[in-house]
């Protein structure tokens, strides 16, 4: 009988234990706030991917305005840019913040993600750089030049060498062309692909480079220093930045939020202040 009881009370309060846990869990539940129902007594968590170190200045501003309102911004950083936009289609992220449209557009369609670009951001320049040459005009036959080997950085590097007269390209290619739309080369350089991640790398064993902004300013390079050719035009969208969500939550009111407030004349003070004006802002174009 006495093991009845025992037995009888350890039940009891096992049940009373599963309650509590219950109830605590319902009530952290109750308390967590939503991408689209959100305040600083139900605040929501959005992780943001992002693909360099420069990118946390802009942020980190951005995250201590959001906090009170109840928005949380936490970065996550990848290695390179094969990786957020799959992170955050699986879910793995809220939003990512370092690509252009042109990279976006393809990643998209190439790998069917269910992505949406919900607000632009800003144009960072890609030069070519050298360790060695002063101008662009100095490349001769037979120098090696470093490029990034994806299909959008690549395509957009051949346009630049394109734009400082050292080869052509068919017009047919549009803004991305692969290896195999040069039709002449003015000066028979050799194109040397590797990540974009790892051009910067390369500078000192090749005449020439053409290396992406974020990752030029994450290695230290001066661009009003080292650049040997500028690009300066753009004849659309297509390597302006955004911030990119997935499309079912593309009008959720946390995201929307967050582009209102990157999009402000604070974000601007940051471009003009950590990178001498090299971010240009966009979403007023």
């Amino acid at each position: 009988m006495k093991t009845f009881r025992n037995f009888v009370r350890a039940a009891l309060a096992l049940t009373l234990i599963l309650t509590l846990a219950a109830c605590s869990g319902k009530q952290q539940e109750e308390s967590a706030g939503t991408v689209y129902d959100y305040s600083p007594e139900k605040p929501v968590t959005v992780r943001v991917g992002l693909t360099g170190a420069i990118y946390e200045d802009i942020w980190t501003p951005i995250a201590e305005k959001l906090k009170p309102e109840g928005i949380l911004i936490e970065t996550v950083q990848f290695a390179d840019f094969s990786l957020p936009n799959p992170a955050l289609n699986d879910g793995d992220i809220e939003l990512n913040a370092f690509q252009h449209h042109a990279f976006f557009d393809n990643a998209v369609e190439s790998n069917g993600f269910e992505l949406a670009a919900i607000g632009d951001t800003y144009v960072i320049a890609m030069n070519i750089y050298s360790s060695s040459l002063s101008d662009v005009s100095e490349l001769k036959d037979g120098d090696k030049v470093a490029i990034p080997n994806d299909v959008t950085n690549g395509g957009r590097a051949i346009k630049l060498l394109e734009s400082a007269g050292i080869l052509k390209v068919d017009p047919a290619a549009g803004n991305n062309p692969s290896k195999d739309d040069i039709t002449e080369y003015l000066v028979n350089i050799e194109l040397v692909e590797v990540d974009a991640a790892a051009v910067c790398a390369l500078l000192p064993d090749v005449a020439a480079a053409v290396i992406n902004g974020n990752y030029a300013l994450d290695n230290g390079i001066k661009p009003q220093e080292e650049a040997i050719f500028f690009e300066k035009d753009y004849a659309d969208n297509s390597y302006f930045c955004l911030i990119a969500a997935r499309a079912d939550e593309a009008d959720a009111k946390a995201y929307q939020r967050i582009v209102e407030v990157y999009q402000s004349e604070e974000t601007k003070k940051v471009f003009d202040e950590l990178f001498g004006g090299y971010f240009v802002p966009i979403w007023e174009e």
